[in-house]
């Protein structure tokens, strides 16, 4: 802890008069984070560690043993599954054993065994539904098959639709029970009097591959997701400290530091979703790493429209009295949390310090040297830069609970999802039509391995919904299916004929399975091994007394290259993945989440904002181009609505200002307007809303907590203008208005 920091008097009224609260004074009356922000309860001085660090240092060690060797653990232990499998299956004479083999190769994980046993509960759960309405297709068309391929085309479209729709693991359970239903319906449909069987056989030949998969990986040396959580939580206190210094010292350009932060929030969510499955410690603190992630998200939000701000006062070369020191002690402090050097009580006090050196918002109201768009720029700046402080002190309180009070209660946080129903109903039309088409060739050709490309086409749609970018995904799947025949070929029909029993069957396959699974724990090959490991298994057929067929092979290959090349041609002619389509989806996202700012009911708060378009702004950015000018426009179009959203939502919370109810009063008249007017007229009814504010500011008959929530408004109401100049045309043109103006 700094002494300095720590004897150094502050202004309360001093702070209050600039517009801004103290932190730990009034915490319910500032924006940065609100009330389902705030952490509920954080550990005493006495009660924390020596060092934050020294605290999280147990938890951030390097999974075992090193990572070098952790793809060759992972092929050993996944061929042992399979081959375990296998074995089991022989030895109980299950019907298709290379179901199970495949289960393998789909649930398996290269670094996580956490995501393993995810997958295994909502993948068991797939299986057993999937199997259910298989088996009812089967009992009302098995004797029309265009029937049954039709009911078998519409229910995988509709779990590639809720494959896209929900999140996590939970989105397996969808992929399950797609394809579920092709690999048992379409041989129960062939043999309607064994149905009931051939379904039996199958949900136990892929709840065998599960259960050995999640159990190999479970107890032999499993690698966990809980250091890589750790490691993650620890960049990101580091990577938001650098972001705030590099902010406020003004060091280049600060976006790429910030488009990072907004993907780091979102791995720490989707790591937790996974790690809390193998992990206790982290369970305990769930709600807590919840906290955590929000406070970094509204951190992050509250400083996006910050660093344009400063931008114009350098160009303007405009010397604010008291600024520079304000940004130097903040600096100061912000760097000494960095480095541990002292705790979030520090760090307030720090803060508190540097906003003592901000310039009086009362005299910056009276100053008749200045026109009043700059006094609105300049008092918009200032009371950003001190909710940026408060901010940054909640983040770093929550990040002190969650390391040092894991069982303390919390509030639970709602971190909202990004869901796309649109792209989600194209993403289930086009698995519905891939699994139509190839059954429409199967009928009409008379192909004998028909049953077999459905299958396999099924498969693909259904694992394909779940991959972005498609496109790139199936040519890989297609490419790969045609050149592993000859492997597969070589391994199937010349070298296992000559083996008898088990350990010679099982020295004939592991190098193939061993090889497949090698280039699976690698990111760059990982696809290649995945569908090399496919067709291995799907066109081996692994059976306790084995036939070769050769022809059969080579059919069983053909029919997976053309369910590969009908889902790759529907992926890329109907509705394409493109950057465009990408940004139409922010847009019909960003629309959701802002006209739900002023709906009546159910009104959302800012941490469900701010997640929702934190997850939109995440998908936005993973299909744009680094290198592209207008993608990158796009992105920063998109983060400025972030910033609209924000200032919507503390106008509508504002209890004070009259400006604010005017604004909401004029707001519901732009639907009468031409779509093209409404951007327009939004951005001046704010301009004239802020006016409103300063004039109110510089009468003398507002009380302390009134011309705190003026001067908040008109920083909302000054940032609302600008954000929207920022991002409406560059995002999405006319459309960007009437989303704009029907939100409002």
């Amino acid at each position: 802890m700094d002494p300095e920091l720590e004897d150094t008097p502050i202004s309360l009224e001093h702070l209050a008069t600039q517009g801004i609260a103290p932190y730990a004074d009034n915490r319910p009356t500032r924006l940065g984070p609100p009330h389902d922000v705030v952490p509920g309860q954080c550990p005493r001085r006495h009660d924390r560690p020596a060092s934050i660090h020294a605290a999280l240092y147990p938890y951030r060690k390097k999974p075992f043993p090193g990572t070098n060797s952790i793809p060759w653990i992972f092929a050993a232990k996944t061929t042992a599954s399979g081959l375990i499998v296998l074995l089991v299956a022989f030895t109980f004479n299950l019907d298709q054993p290379y179901w199970a083999l495949l289960t393998v190769f789909i649930v398996s994980q290269p670094l996580q065994s956490g995501q393993v046993l995810a997958k295994s509960l909502y993948r068991i759960i797939g299986t057993v539904i999937g199997a259910g309405v298989a088996l009812l297709f089967v009992a009302l068309f098995a004797q029309e098959r265009v029937l049954f391929l039709g009911a078998l085309a519409l229910w995988i479209g509709l779990c590639a639709f809720g494959s896209q729709y929900a999140r996590n693991f939970a989105a397996y359970s969808f992929v399950l029970s797609g394809y579920t239903v092709a690999i048992v319906g379409i041989p129960g449909a062939l043999d309607a009097g064994n149905a009931f069987y051939i379904a039996t056989g199958r949900v136990t030949e892929v709840c065998l591959g599960i259960l050995v998969a999640a159990t190999v990986n479970h107890i032999i040396l499993p690698s966990s997701l809980g250091p890589q959580l750790w490691r993650a939580i620890a960049g990101a206190r580091d990577a938001l400290a650098d972001y705030a210094l590099a902010l406020l010292e003004r060091h280049g350009n600060s976006a790429p530091s910030l488009t990072k932060l907004l993907g780091q929030a979102i791995a720490i969510e989707n790591l937790r979703a996974s790690a809390i499955f193998e992990d206790r410690e982290i369970r305990d603190r769930s709600d807590r790493l919840r906290l955590l992630d929000t406070a970094l998200i509204d951190a992050i939000g509250v400083a996006q429209p910050l660093g344009p701000q400063l931008d114009a006062m350098e160009r303007r070369a405009s010397n604010e009295t008291g600024l520079d020191d304000a940004i130097a002690d903040a600096t100061a402090a912000i760097r000494a949390w960095r480095t541990t050097a002292m705790d979030a009580d520090a760090l307030s006090r720090g803060l508190l310090r540097a906003q003592a050196h901000l310039p009086l918002l009362r005299l910056l109201c009276r100053d008749p040297s200045m026109p009043d768009e700059e006094v609105i720029r300049r008092i918009a700046m200032i009371t950003r830069l001190g909710e940026f402080f408060a901010a940054l002190t909640a983040y770093a309180e929550a990040y002190e609970a969650f390391i040092s009070a894991p069982r303390t209660a919390s509030r639970r946080i709602c971190f909202t999802h990004a869901n796309d129903p649109v792209g989600a109903l194209w993403t289930g039309l086009r698995a519905a039509l891939a699994v139509f088409f190839v059954s429409g060739f199967w009928i009409l050709a008379n192909w004998a391995h028909g049953p077999t490309a459905a299958i396999l086409g099924a498969v693909a749609t259904a694992r394909l919904a779940t991959m972005t970018p498609a496109v790139p995904f199936a040519v890989v799947a297609t490419l790969t299916f045609s050149l592993s025949t000859i492997p597969a070929f070589i391994v199937i029909d010349v070298l296992l004929p000559l083996a008898q029993g088990f350990a010679p069957f099982a020295i004939a396959v592991a190098p193939m399975l061993f090889v497949c699974v090698l280039l699976m724990a690698h990111k760059k090959t990982m696809l290649i091994g995945y569908f090399s490991a496919l067709l291995f298994a799907s066109a081996g057929e692994f059976q306790n007394q084995m036939t070769y067929d050769p022809v059969g092979l080579i059919n069983t290959s053909i029919a997976a290259v053309i369910a590969a090349a009908a889902a790759m041609v529907l992926w890329a002619i109907l509705a394409p993945q493109t950057p465009e389509a990408a940004r139409r989806r922010f847009v019909r996202a960003a629309h959701r989440a802002l006209a739900r700012i002023v709906a009546p009911q159910p009104r959302i708060g800012l941490a469900e904002f701010e997640t929702a378009m934190t997850e939109a702004l995440d998908q936005l950015r993973g299909s744009l181009r680094d290198d592209n000018p207008d993608d990158v426009e796009s992105f920063e179009a998109g983060i400025a609505l972030l910033g609209v959203g924000r200032e919507l939502i503390w106008i509508r919370e504002s209890p004070y200002s009259s400006a604010a109810v005017d604004f909401e009063l004029q707001i519901a008249k732009l639907a009468g307007h031409r779509r093209a007017e409404r951007l327009d007229l939004l951005r001046r009814i704010a301009q004239e809303a802020a006016a409103k504010c300063l004039a109110e500011l510089r009468e003398d008959e507002l009380g302390p907590k009134q011309a705190q929530a003026a001067a908040r408004n008109l920083g909302a109401f000054a940032a609302m203008g600008e954000e929207l100049e920022r991002g409406g045309a560059p995002l999405t043109h006319e459309k960007y208005a009437r989303v704009q103006s029907d939100a409002a």
